[in-house]
């Protein structure tokens, strides 16, 4: 639990509960922007917090806690406590040695539950904080991505998120890195897949938008056989084999049956243990493999309606 230190003048708060379903996610959440425009991919990536507020009679409470999910600006925290939606929180996250990074946060919204606490979306107040000192290219430039991962530069540390391309993407499904320049180093460099700063469980915030599917079939297929990670609601996320990719869609070869039409969330390449980027799919065909006791899909990404005429 937290420690806390008495601040003269404040009046005593209550705290009601604000209980919404696990379907809401950064989509919704991160900045609560009036057009509903995504600001940036939402990562699976544990990072630890020291989060602190004023609670009851003016006295501020200090807990640490952890991310399950970041985006540019926001993200999703497991806390112990219960807060109501706006009120306001300060986080702090530690890099090397002393030096530490400060940021006000807005709670948007519960959106779970479990064990060891309350899930929380939140928002950084300052967008220009920069505070996972991750960089997040614009979600427009996602149309001409066969992939995404979260890598870090080899030399400076510098995370960012990766739209690979084709090379990249065979770069990576040989080596497990890619070359690429680095925009902070200004120079070339290796870059290798990020990993969590804490230990890795299943992270749970799915998107439940009203999103449309733009197969493009006349995409370019890359052959490639990485892992994907498939996740469905109320179901166990699988590991699933990707046997190619195109910037409309990928097929992969699984052991459970997708019915077609359905809506899935897929990160891909995927590496266990490692940080992922979930983005939504939408099932085009199912297809058993008889001799291998497998089913082979076909699948379409699914743009926000913002996004679908680029």
């Amino acid at each position: 639990m937290g420690t806390t230190k008495h601040l003269p003048g404040w009046p005593a708060r209550q705290i009601p509960r604000v209980t919404l379903g696990l379907q809401l996610s950064l989509k919704r959440n991160e900045t609560m922007r009036p057009e509903g425009l995504r600001q940036s991919d939402r990562v699976s990536f544990r990072i630890p917090v020291d989060v602190s507020w004023v609670g009851n009679g003016g006295l501020e409470v200090k807990q640490a806690a952890e991310t399950l999910l970041v985006s540019r600006n926001g993200g999703v925290l497991r806390l112990a406590e219960k807060f109501f939606a706006g009120q306001e929180i300060t986080i702090r996250r530690q890099r090397e040695g002393d030096n530490w990074k400060i940021a006000r946060a807005r709670i948007v919204a519960e959106i779970d539950q479990d064990p060891d606490g309350f899930l929380y979306a939140i928002a950084i107040v300052d967008p220009r904080a920069d505070f996972w000192d991750i960089d997040f290219p614009a979600p427009f430039q996602a149309q001409e991505a066969l992939a995404r991962l979260l890598m870090e530069c080899s030399f400076c540390q510098r995370r960012e998120v990766v739209y690979l391309n084709e090379p990249e993407l065979k770069s990576f499904e040989v080596r497990k890195c890619v070359a690429r320049v680095c925009p902070h180093c200004d120079a070339p460099s290796i870059w290798i897949e990020a990993q969590q700063e804490v230990a890795a469980e299943s992270a749970a915030a799915l998107d439940d938008g009203d999103d449309r599917v733009s197969p493009r079939r006349n995409r370019t297929r890359v052959k490639a056989r990485v892992l994907a990670c498939i996740r469905r609601r109320g179901f166990q996320e699988e590991i699933a084999v990707c046997e190619d990719l195109s910037k409309g869609g990928i097929s992969f070869r699984s052991r459970n049956q997708y019915p077609e039409g359905s809506r899935v969330e897929v990160a891909v390449p995927f590496t266990p243990g490692s940080a992922a980027i979930f983005v939504p799919i939408r099932i085009v065909f199912s297809q058993l493999i008889p001799a291998a006791g497998l089913y082979r899909h076909g699948a379409a990404y699914v743009r926000p309606p913002n996004e679908s005429g680029a």
